[in-house]
């Protein structure tokens, strides 16, 4: 095997420095577009190769002579009102879990909104870069189809969720149609045969579908006699079209985000869980003793961090080619809205 080329032999065969070789191998902006493909190019011919454990530590040194000096992650929010976004439980969850870990790699995560009086997209551009802010995290919008405009050439971004259909940055997610199987499985393991969907339409939207896929494929696995079709409910007549379908299909357990479902099936005289058991597809602590999946948005803040850092420890800045979507599955929380397994 032939000896394996350094950056110092690369530097020599091109005429430059080795620090050079090392800015033009992580397409660092300090160096020109034209001199950075030159590098690479010569070091794809020569078969040069890098030392994923030397790049790790180097990295990781560079972090910490940083440290003490923290450099800024931007939290983009573009909610009607400057905190809206903080009314979901689980969008907070994920910004503490996204905080914890900037931290942690030393960074601080700061929230922007972009609608701040007088505000347009140039100027919140210019201050992110005055301020050295390169990487940027993109909270979720109320619905789904938004556009945000920033100069993105000049950030790194990703993503939290499907809402924002422009920029296509990386983004990170729930592992939806995996979380129903999850449900299902556990409503079989408890003797659930009839089990009933309920669902929002702007909410089956924001989560593009995926827990409607996931659940219909379940229904066409089950006997004919057991299948159960998913309520899509649509304003006004939520209550009362939730009310007619409850009494015509009869679910023995219903999977729901949303709606207060709860309150519909008390109005209708019928207990929990004794009459239906109950699943709540978007847990958070303050549901109480609902069983459900909890969507672990604390790891999506994290993966979300970890995926933004590797693009800036890469210069990659601007909108990318492909993007990469992170999903993280959720996990099962027990409680009282479900009978226990055996009754």
């Amino acid at each position: 095997m032939p000896p394996r080329l350094s950056i110092r032999d690369l530097a020599a065969r091109l005429g430059v420095s080795h620090t050079t070789v090392s800015l033009a191998l992580r397409n660092s902006p300090r160096i020109t577009s034209a001199l950075r493909k030159r590098v690479q190019r010569e070091a794809r011919e020569a078969g040069y190769f890098s030392d994923p454990t030397v790049s790790s530590l180097m990295a990781r040194l560079r972090t910490i002579r940083t440290s003490a000096v923290r450099e800024t992650l931007g939290l983009i929010t573009a909610w009607p009102t400057r905190h809206g976004w903080r009314d979901a439980p689980n969008h907070e969850r994920f910004f503490a879990g996204a905080s914890r870990r900037a931290l942690e790699a030393g960074f601080v995560l700061e929230e922007f909104w972009l609608r701040e009086p007088a505000m347009t997209s140039r100027r919140m551009s210019r201050i992110l870069r005055t301020r050295g802010i390169r990487g940027l995290v993109l909270c979720p919008l109320p619905s789904v189809g938004g556009r945000l405009a920033l100069e993105w050439r000049h950030f790194a971004c990703v993503a939290k969720g499907l809402t924002i259909q422009h920029p296509p940055v990386h983004r990170v997610v729930s592992s939806h149609y995996e979380d129903i199987h999850m449900v299902m499985v556990e409503l079989v393991r408890r003797k659930y045969r009839r089990a009933g969907l309920v669902l929002g339409e702007a909410m089956s939207e924001r989560v593009d579908r995926a827990w409607l896929a996931s659940f219909l494929l379940h229904q066409q696995d089950a006997p004919e006699g057991d299948r159960v079709p998913p309520l899509i409910t649509r304003p006004p007549d939520t209550e009362g079209g939730f009310a007619r379908w409850f009494l015509k299909y009869r679910p023995e357990a219903i999977l729901f985000s949303e709606q207060p479902v709860p309150a519909w099936l008390d109005r209708l005289k019928l207990k929990v869980p004794q009459d239906v058991g109950l699943v709540h597809l978007d847990w958070s602590p303050h549901l109480g003793t609902l069983a459900g999946i909890d969507s672990a948005p604390e790891l999506k803040g994290v993966a979300a961090i970890d995926l933004l850092i590797g693009q800036l420890q890469a210069n990659e800045l601007g909108i990318p080619k492909h993007e990469k979507i992170i999903a993280v599955r959720g996990h099962w929380v027990d409680g009282d809205s479900l009978r226990r397994c055996g009754v």
